[in-house]
């Protein structure tokens, strides 16, 4: 009957301990996530304050008007052609966070064939229209996967090639930066792969 008494009270009693214990883990959930929360909105306005600063560009070499010229921006510094002050033709920008990006510039957008390479060390190599990746381009991941092929408004788009180690993905088909189809093929009977 003791025995009884015991699993009985037990029974009655272990819902409210168990609640309990829940209840304070999800205190401590609430207040992480209140804390990482306000973290994000803290990090949110310092960064809006930093954009709300105007910090206008300043030439602090050559002709940054119609010539070759060096500006410094908020963002970072170009080197390059000047044509009734915006960048136009060849010239490179470095941003403060180590991109880079060298090759053709019209009406102060990369236009053309130019190379951006990012500071994790993946790498495009390729066309651009009026500031985005469009036509034909080789992109380098930072895993030593390659695509080459064609690119629209900035992702994949069209019929390309897929370097992988150990294997390539011939004329694979790519829609909207998702793959779609194409052929396997070892990679050791296929001698074309791009340089670095």
């Amino acid at each position: 009957m003791k025995k009884m008494k015991k699993i009985i009270t037990l029974i009655l009693f272990l819902p409210i301990a168990v609640y309990s214990q829940v209840d304070d883990q999800s205190k401590d959930i609430n207040s992480t996530e209140t804390k990482t929360t306000l973290d994000t909105v803290k990090s949110d306005l310092s960064e809006k304050k930093e954009q709300n600063i105007v910090r206008e560009p300043v030439c602090i070499n050559g002709d940054c008007e119609n010539g070759t010229g060096t500006m410094n921006y908020t963002s970072g510094t170009y080197y390059g052609a000047w044509k009734n002050g915006l960048r136009h033709g060849e010239g490179s920008y470095k941003w403060t966070n180590g991109d880079v990006y060298s090759g053709n510039w019209e009406d102060d957008k990369r236009h053309g064939e130019g190379q951006y390479i990012w500071n994790d060390g993946s790498k495009y190599m390729g066309n651009y229209s009026h500031g985005i990746r469009s036509g034909y381009g080789l992109y380098y991941y930072k895993n030593g996967s390659i695509y080459e092929g064609t690119w629209q408004n900035n992702v994949k788009h069209g019929i390309a090639n897929f370097y992988y180690k150990e294997s390539v993905n011939i004329g694979g088909r790519y829609v909207n930066n998702q793959y779609v189809s194409g052929t396997g093929i070892n990679q050791k009977s296929y001698q074309f792969k791009p340089k670095g």
